[in-house]
Formats: C-alpha cells, structure tokens, sequence
C-alpha cells in the first residue's frame, strides 16, 4: 500500500486544500461518503505506540482509527489504519478508510496511491475502481479516469454511475458525442429516476435539438400571376 513516499507532491496539494477539498467531495458524493471537513493534524508522537498495538485486535485497530479521523486526528488514524492492515485486517475497508482520511487532509496523491494499491490485488472491485475514476477526474488526469470507467461499463455494464460519468467525460470531445449519448441513455435505462436522470434527460434533448438544426420557416405561398386580383 501507499507509504507516502511522494511526500513533496503531496504538500503542493496541501497548499491548495481549501479550493480543491469542495471539488473532491462534490465529484466524489456519488460514490464515496466523506468526512464532514478537513482538520489540523493533532498527532503528538508516543513512545509506547507500538506496545499499546500489541494488546488490541484488528477489529478494535480499526475503531480506533475510524475515532480518530473523525475527531480531526488524522494522522494517528493513518497510523491505526497501517497497524490494522498488517494485523489481517479487511484489505477493501482499510483501503476505503485510507482513501477517505487522505482525501480529508488533502493529501490527494496518496489518496490515489491508496486505491491503485488496492486495485492491484483486487482488479474487480469495480465500486472502488469508481472511486479511483473519480479520483484521477478530479486531479485532472482525465485520460486515466476515461480508462477506468471505461474498465467498469464493459466488465460491469448493469452499474449506472459509470455510464453517466464516462458520458460527461466523452461530452468534452467533439468527436465523442455519440458514444457520450449512448452512456447517457444507458444510463437512463438503468436508473431512470437516478440523481442524475434530469440532467441526463437534458443534455440529450439538447443534443437532439442541435443535431436537428433551426426549424426552417415555410415559404409564403406562391402567386399564380394567372390569377385575377378581385
């Protein structure tokens, strides 16, 4: 898993937290719950850190982190999450924690080192591969999340979420169009009342008027000049 071995990227991304952290919950809503805001980290270091682990379970490692990331302590619930995860610990709940306690604190890149990690033993986790989608969409790396939801819509095509996300993406490309609107319709088929049906609904009506052009005003009807002006 991640290490945060990329610690100089992530501080850049520290630096512009407050802007990006509403881009990141907005986007990833869908998909991921978040934690309610970004705090201080409060992490004073112990000594006794590595015995007081001894003496708790995976399951219990795992509380503890959960407490401390949702008190603001994110650091230690990074350490707890580590502890739990080399203790056999569940790998798709460590990594879902680890995911969100990056993201609440900013630290975006290992927010993505996180779920690529877990990926990799787990390639047909196809609801943390959306995360990573949404993840990649978010930092910018557009191409990266096109691959991913296009990964999910062929193994798992009866998922709605990544038809209309992969359409959205397609929709910034001309020459994608068609391919934008047949997720999009996909997309309604599966989740007519969805969160996203209205909006669906809308950039398809607006395709259509677009493809069909202005309605062309009839012609005022032709004089016979044969015809006598009474």
């Amino acid at each position: 898993m991640s290490n945060g071995s990329i610690a100089p990227s992530d501080a850049s991304q520290r630096r512009r937290a407050p802007r990006r952290n509403k881009w990141f919950r907005l986007l990833l809503s869908g998909c991921l719950p978040f934690l309610g805001g970004c705090h201080h980290l409060t992490l004073q270091q112990r000594s006794d850190f590595q015995a007081e682990l001894v003496a708790v379970t995976a399951d219990e490692l795992l509380s503890l982190a959960i407490a401390h990331a949702q008190s603001g302590d994110l650091l230690r619930a990074e350490q707890y999450l580590s502890a739990a995860q080399q203790r056999g610990h569940d790998e798709a709940t460590v990594a879902y924690w680890q995911v969100r306690v990056c993201v609440a604190g900013g630290r975006y890149r290992s927010a993505v080192g996180h779920a690529v990690d877990y990926l990799r033993d787990h390639p047909t986790d196809w609801s943390f591969r959306l995360v990573a989608a949404t993840l990649h969409e978010a930092l910018g790396e557009i191409a990266r999340a096109e691959l991913e939801l296009e990964r999910i819509t062929s193994a798992a095509p009866r998922i709605p979420l990544p038809h209309y996300r992969l359409a959205m993406l397609y929709r910034t490309r001309p020459s994608n169009q068609a391919s934008a609107n047949e997720h999009l319709e996909e997309y309604l088929r599966l989740a007519p009342n969805g969160r996203h049906a209205a909006e669906a609904k809308a950039v398809l009506k607006q395709t259509m008027e677009l493809s069909n052009g202005p309605r062309l005003q009839p012609f005022p009807a032709t004089v016979d000049p044969t015809e006598q002006t009474r």
